[in-house]
């Protein structure tokens, strides 16, 4: 049987009507995600597609989402490792393109810097990657390929 671990969130678009020159009705795309019980994160959509870059779009949360899971999986697989994980830190980059005549997420890649304490731990700290990417829910979420590119050092910082 299936554990089930609801998540809610709200969003609210704050933005304006106006009438276009163009079509009867322009719109901006200013928005506010406001999960229950923490800030709220002001949104948009990304210039090209006529929002604001000041404001977090649906890609940076999107990438920022695997991302965060990809660390937070690591960390727990780390820790049932007994490797110490003394710093982390993911890049996440992704690529919009047409597919079957939708605008969609065509790939994406997360760059982890990761630094263990004990270089004896580096070659198992690599894998770990794939088994973390393997297990993050985010990722087994989306329907677009996800590259993972480790780089595992050593040491205090």
């Amino acid at each position: 049987m299936s554990q089930e671990f609801p998540f809610q969130t709200r969003v609210r678009w704050i933005g304006t009507s106006k009438p276009g020159p163009l079509a009867p009705s322009s719109y901006t795309r200013d928005m506010l995600v406001e999960p229950e019980g923490k800030p709220p994160i002001a949104g948009s959509s990304a210039r090209r597609f006529r929002g604001d870059d000041s404001r977090y779009n649906p890609e940076d949360l999107m990438l920022a989402s695997l991302a965060e899971c990809h660390i937070l999986t690591y960390l727990t697989q780390s820790a049932l490792a007994g490797i110490r994980v003394m710093s982390m830190e993911v890049e996440a980059s992704g690529v919009i393109a047409t597919i079957e005549g939708k605008t969609r997420f065509r790939e994406a890649t997360i760059r982890c810097r990761t630094r263990v304490e004990k270089a004896d731990d580096i070659e198992r700290a690599v894998h770990l990657h794939e088994k973390a990417h393997a297990e993050c829910f985010m990722s087994n979420s989306v329907n677009f390929p996800i590259a993972i590119e480790p780089a595992v050092t050593a040491g205090e910082a």
